[in-house]
């Protein structure tokens, strides 16, 4: 299979959430084909989106990453990740998570199945997404119209607050 540049978020609010991020990424680079290739956004702390009130902050950010896995594999990654991390397969949406990895593109393919749509379908609604994505590829063009990025993230309609830059090196 070629490489694909799978984009993926990751997000953490329990436990210790930057290492939970820190450990993720190595799982992540663990199966990257060429991991100086990767590239990761600055990691974010955000105020929950559509959980519930007594729900940690988290912290978020992105990757851009170079996999040799279809979709479906890309998918069974980030599971099998989560899993490690104790994350329950079936779980109530948007509960507390050790690690929450999304995929949010794969180079252009589109797919929709019951398990993966591709672009993420929130994508475009949810600032503690493209805020780190805009830092580290601003110029991906990404949706229905065709923007980038960096348009998308200046035409957000979102009451989430501002983001706050944890770190840049993780």
């Amino acid at each position: 299979m070629n490489q694909i540049n799978y984009g993926i978020a990751l997000g953490s609010n329990l436990g210790n959430r930057l290492s939970n991020l820190r450990q993720a990424k190595r799982l992540l680079l663990h199966h990257c084909p060429n991991p100086g290739e990767a590239t990761f956004s600055p990691i974010y702390e955000t105020q929950p989106v559509n959980c519930s009130l007594e729900a940690n902050n988290f912290l978020n950010a992105v990757a851009n990453l170079p996999l040799s896995l279809s979709p479906k594999d890309a998918l069974n990654l980030c599971m099998r990740i989560e899993s490690t991390f104790d994350r329950p397969e079936k779980r109530e949406k948007n509960t507390p998570r050790t690690i929450d990895l999304d995929i949010i593109y794969a180079g252009s393919i589109t797919h929709n199945s019951k398990h993966l749509t591709i672009p993420h379908p929130r994508l475009y609604d949810r600032r503690f997404v493209l805020e780190p994505l805009s830092i580290i590829m601003p110029a991906l063009v990404l949706g229905n119209p065709k923007k980038t990025i960096l348009q998308h993230l200046n035409d957000i309609k979102s009451s989430e607050p501002p983001l706050i830059k944890i770190t840049n090196n993780w």
